[in-house]
This record gives structure tokens, C-alpha cells and sequence, in this order.
């Protein structure tokens, strides 16, 4: 085998390590935590379905690219809990450490285009990446929805604490407002937020 196929490879094991880094929510059953790969897989089908639904124009093939790749630095870096403000303020620079130490080890064109992916997303400057990043954080909420909160009423998160992770995508696109409303109508009926407040 050339080096170039060693090296594809060699990463390709190494990706296999997203199926063992756990984020703080739960599978819609409760009965464990969701992996990064299985969050990555997720929003690819999040992107599939809802691409042409949206009012404005993103390209399906980058949109999964991007999906597929952004949470890849966590194999390095672990996954940070959005709520955790400690956490949060390093990420970057985790991330940052993590994307170098991960990407590099691919061929250098592809080291390129990974971390160009990479970068596109958490910069959020195309369509693409307005959408895809739209997407990361309406699969999150919602993973906390279809597990009854669990992850909320574990570390404490009201209603209105959330608004830091939908308010986002409810400003890009009305598609995104609309599922959220009736999201965040069914978490009020079925009081599943962390706080112990009860809304009707």
C-alpha cells in the first residue's frame, strides 16, 4: 500500500474513536448518552430532509461535508457541555489544538480541506454553514426533548437558559422558529425542564 492509502486509513481508524465520545445528551429512550458520531449521523439526516424545506439556497453535498466533519475535533478535544460557561471559554483553544493534531495527520491536501471544513463551519459564514450550524444546535435541543429533558433536569437548565442554544437557528430560517415552537410546546405540557418550574 502507497503512503497517501496508509495515511487515509490510518485516520480512517482513528475516526473510529467518535463512536466512544459521549455528549451530555441522551438517546431519545434515555437509556445512554448520544456520541459525537452518532450526533454527526444525525444531523446528516437532519440536512437530507430539510434542505429543500428552507427558504434560502444550500448546497446538500457541502452541507453534509460539513455536518460530517465538525464535531471530529472532539476525538481530541472531548465534548463540551454548551452550558458549562468554564468549559466554553477554553474551547477554542481546545479545539484549536485538536483540529492541528487531528487534520495533520492526513495528506496534505486533505489536511487542508478538512480543517478548511472545519473552519467554514464554526465560522459560519456560507449558507452552508449557517444551516448546518442551524441544524447542530436544533438536533441538540431536541435530542433533550425526546429524552424528556434528562440532560437538563441533570444539570440544573430552565427554559430559559436554552433560548442560548435555539435562538440561533430560530433567526435563520422561519422553518427553524417553527419547529421550535412546537418543540418548546411540548417540553411546557410535558415540564421537562431542569429549573422544577412548572409552565402550562
Amino acid at each position: 500500500m502507497n503512503e497517501r492509502t496508509g495515511m487515509i486509513l490510518e485516520f480512517l481508524f482513528t475516526l473510529d474513536k467518535a463512536k466512544t465520545i459521549l455528549r451530555k445528551g441522551y438517546l431519545g429512550n434515555g437509556s445512554r448518552r448520544e456520541s459525537i458520531a452518532e450526533h454527526m449521523w444525525h444531523l446528516a439526516l437532519w440536512a437530507m430532509l430539510l434542505r429543500d424545506e428552507i427558504g434560502f439556497k444550500a448546497d446538500l453535498l457541502r452541507t453534509l461535508e460539513l455536518v460530517l466533519t465538525h464535531d471530529l475535533v472532539e476525538i481530541y478535544a472531548g465534548d463540551t457541555y454548551a452550558f458549562d460557561e468554564a468549559a466554553v471559554a477554553g474551547q477554542r483553544a481546545r479545539e484549536e489544538e485538536a483540529a492541528e493534531a487531528l487534520f495533520s495527520s492526513l495528506p496534505n491536501d486533505l489536511a487542508g480541506k478538512f480543517r478548511g471544513l472545519w473552519d467554514e463551519f464554526e465560522e459560519a459564514r456560507t449558507p452552508e454553514a449557517r444551516f448546518a450550524k442551524a441544524l447542530d444546535h436544533l438536533q441538540g435541543f431536541t435530542q433533550n426533548c425526546i429524552s424528556k429533558g434528562k440532560s437538563w433536569k441533570e444539570n440544573g437548565i430552565s427554559r430559559e437558559r436554552t433560548f442560548l442554544r435555539t435562538d440561533p437557528p430560530r433567526e435563520t430560517d422561519p422553518l427553524f422558529a417553527e419547529i421550535l415552537d412546537h418543540l418548546y410546546e411540548v417540553a411546557d405540557r410535558e415540564n421537562i425542564w431542569g429549573d422544577g418550574e412548572t409552565r402550562n
